[in-house]
């Protein structure tokens, strides 16, 4: 019986620690001057046909940015951690005129953070990648989100996130 009761704990810390990294990425973008930030909350498995490609949606002119936060330990991000349809809603939403889509990925035994396209993560798996590994970060375009770490969570510069993503 403890074991059940451990696993839990385990699982519901792991979950908290996704839906506290979501939330300090809304929060930081919040303290970007003209920035618009809508959260799309998930919507229940049993509400068929309802399902929101990203995270946010957030938008400062001249762009508006489908963003997926995605936490993970250890050096690789399972591809199989992103739903099908967010990859699909996400990738037609990134084929229209002043639209970028991408998944923000925070390494957690790196302290590393991360922002690739879904273009990238299509690329990816259509040359059979299962994962993202950290150790090839080098060999794709991606951008790191500046950020300084405080105790666990960072405190990011969206600001700057978002001048490098628009060069």
């Amino acid at each position: 019986m403890p074991t059940k009761i451990y696993v839990r704990e385990i699982t519901m810390a792991r979950k908290n620690k996704g839906k506290q990294f979501e939330q300090i990425v809304h929060q930081a973008f919040l303290q970007v001057p003209d920035v618009s930030i809508d959260r799309l909350r998930d919507a229940p498995r049993k509400l068929k046909g309802v399902d929101n490609p990203s995270d946010f949606i957030v938008y400062k002119k001249p762009h508006e940015i489908y963003l997926e936060c995605k936490s993970h330990k250890g050096n690789t991000l399972p591809f199989s951690c992103i739903r099908e349809e967010q990859i699909q809603g996400m990738l037609a939403k990134s084929l229209k005129r002043g639209v970028i889509a991408g998944i923000m990925i925070w390494f957690i035994d790196h302290d590393l953070t991360v922002w690739v396209s879904i273009d990238m993560i299509v690329t990816l798996i259509g040359f059979g990648y299962k994962s993202l590994n950290i150790k090839d970060l080098d060999k794709i375009p991606h951008l790191v989100v500046p950020g300084r770490k405080k105790r666990v969570y960072f405190e990011y510069d969206m600001n700057k996130f978002l001048e490098d993503l628009y060069e």
